[in-house]
């Protein structure tokens, strides 16, 4: 089955999944398609194609058989694949859960088995990585500050390629307080950030609309997004869960 969203050559999942299988042969465990092109926003030639591919031995020759055959469909189809063993994705659980749990809410299993329902998935974890990764954004935004030299222009063009990893936080944050079904459109998640913490999401509707080239300040707009960002990691700071 293809799938086809907008213009271009849509994507062969088919001939992907024969060419998966030539190159691993038994050694492949299952394959499953992630993210926006199951999630319903998948825009193509825009969008990636994510690709979880479990295998069971991590055998060089294979991977390099597979990146040789796979070459070309992999650049014209913007698939980014996933290479993980099995026992790799579900060891991984506690280092990565935000990601997992993305992959478990929005998937389909093009090969084998769902591995996403043996992921041991725990609360703590998350709200661990989610506040590393928040912290990280907003040391990202004062470094972007920084470059800028006090140059609005640079600062705007810098602070539009910001948001994407943003909106994967939030939606694990929503996930992390047991909001469901979470949000696929970043404005929609924002708004629901916002009922659920209960804190100013103004500067991120702001950005939004920002990046969709509406005229906004964006020295203004960046101090706003830090203050608001330092308030939501001062909030996750106090959760605890239990092991």
């Amino acid at each position: 089955m293809s799938k086809k969203t907008g213009k271009g050559k849509s994507f062969d999942e088919e001939a992907f999944l024969d060419t998966l299988k030539t190159a691993f042969k038994e050694n492949l465990h299952s394959v499953m398609i992630y993210g926006s092109y199951v999630s319903g926003n998948f825009v193509e030639g825009v969008s990636d194609v994510n690709i979880l591919i479990l295998i069971k031995e991590p055998l060089i020759k294979q991977i390099e058989s597979f990146g040789i055959s796979a070459h070309k469909m992999m650049r014209r189809h913007k698939i980014t694949p996933l290479i993980l063993t099995k026992s790799e994705f579900i060891n991984s659980a506690d280092v990565f859960p935000m990601e997992y749990l993305e992959i478990k809410d929005n998937k389909k299993v093009l090969y084998g088995e769902d591995e996403t329902k043996t992921l041991a998935l725990k609360s703590k974890n998350l709200r661990h990585q989610l506040e590393d990764r928040l912290r990280g954004n907003v040391t990202s935004l004062r470094q972007l500050i920084i470059a800028s030299g006090g140059k609005e222009k640079i600062l705007g063009n810098n602070l539009k390629n910001w948001f994407g990893s943003l909106n994967a936080l939030f939606k694990g944050l929503l996930r992390l307080k047991g909001s469901t079904p979470v949000p696929s459109s970043g404005k929609d998640t924002v708004e629901k950030i916002g009922e659920v913490f209960q804190f100013d999401i103004n500067p991120f509707l702001d950005f939004i609309k920002f990046r969709s080239g509406e005229k906004i300040n964006p020295k203004i707009l960046t101090h706003n997004l830090l203050a608001s960002l330092e308030n939501l990691v001062s909030i996750i700071d106090k959760m605890d869960f239990k092991p």
